[in-house]
């Protein structure tokens, strides 16, 4: 059984070396040197980072709000306090008034 699980993490440890030599072989990281690699890697990290975030934080209102401009007839059925609430935190006006013009 030891066995066993000693062959599958050596099998998991080759195929994670082979992904991040892929990875530095695609993004030309393998020819510079140790200290630019580390550069490199935090740079495409917190830019990574920063988008995943992004992500989370903003597509999901960004997401309801196209869905209730796309179809009307669902957002006027599920109107909620919640929804209202929702919407006016996203600075969209549940009221008629346009501040723009």
């Amino acid at each position: 059984m030891y066995a066993e699980i000693a062959e599958k993490y050596a099998k998991f440890r080759r195929y994670v070396i082979w992904m991040y030599r892929l990875y530095e072989l695609n993004t030309q990281i393998a020819i510079c040197e140790p200290w630019e690699k580390v550069f490199c890697h935090l740079l495409i990290g917190s830019c990574l980072s920063l988008i995943l975030y992004a992500s989370y934080a903003y597509v999901p209102g960004y997401c309801h709000t196209l869905v209730g401009f796309l179809m009307p007839v669902i957002r006027n059925t599920n109107q909620t306090n919640n929804n209202n609430k929702y919407v006016e935190a996203e600075g969209m006006s549940t009221s008629s008034q346009s501040y723009l013009t």
